[in-house]
């Protein structure tokens, strides 16, 4: 059984596709870091912590698809 949330994600994954939408993985973590940063406020410290991991991870396999072009 699919988490409710990666269902979502998939979704989403699939409704981007259908609008034709080719926003990759630095467009994706710009827009991660524009919302934390207008979210900063109201985000605990784990809640940082953990979109920074994802943001990290995002990046991580960013540069590692770029050096194997």
């Amino acid at each position: 059984m699919t988490h409710p949330t990666i269902r979502l994600f998939e979704q989403r994954a699939a409704l981007l596709d259908l609008q034709g939408n080719n926003k990759g993985l630095d467009d994706a973590i710009a827009d991660l870091a524009a919302w934390m940063t207008l979210a900063a406020d109201h985000l605990t410290e784990d809640d940082s912590a953990v979109l920074g991991g994802v943001g990290g991870t995002l990046h991580r396999e960013g540069a590692r698809r770029r050096t194997q072009e």
